[in-house]
């Protein structure tokens, strides 16, 4: 009798903590590696059209306020999660080697175009570029990735 009384109470314990968070929309994210979480986001017949790759800030005890990733890991992450096959060939006009960088006054983004999946990725200026309030060439060394978001040009995502 106790042990059904107790598998009532957490029961009813756990119907209400579900209870406080019901008015907002649950998020599902997988940690990937150590520390980067990625959120996929679905179309109306529940297939993947968006992933945002971003880095977790807390963890167990740990918080990390480096929000960066390098271009090396990202692109790693994409290797993983969209195979060449499944992103059809390149569309770049530029010659091999040879990347777009674009930016504003506060970040810089490059884009990977392919035939069925873009990569977007999306930094900050160094704190020494900032201060010039200008744009200069920063080395790739030095770019640092906040988010990068794939997407299938071919699949309509649902309202995020």
């Amino acid at each position: 009798m106790k042990l059904i009384a107790s598998i009532c109470l957490l029961a009813f314990a756990f119907s209400q903590a579900d209870d406080r968070f019901r008015e907002y929309r649950a998020v599902e994210s997988y940690e990937i590696q150590p520390g980067i979480v990625i959120t996929p986001f679905y179309s109306a017949d529940q297939q993947v059209c968006e992933i945002s790759i971003e880095k977790r800030h807390f963890s167990g005890s740990v918080v990390d306020l480096d929000t960066t990733m390098s271009k090396t890991q990202i692109l790693s992450i994409f290797d993983e999660l969209v195979t060449k096959e499944e992103r059809g060939r390149s569309l770049s006009t530029n010659p091999p080697g040879v990347e777009t960088t674009e930016s504003d006054d506060y970040e810089f983004w490059k884009l990977y175009r392919y035939e069925n999946v873009f990569l977007e990725m999306h930094g900050k200026f160094p704190a020494e570029v900032k201060e010039k309030k200008r744009w200069t060439y920063i080395r790739e060394d030095r770019q640092e990735y906040v988010v990068a978001i794939i997407s299938w040009n071919k699949r309509q995502c649902n309202a995020k």
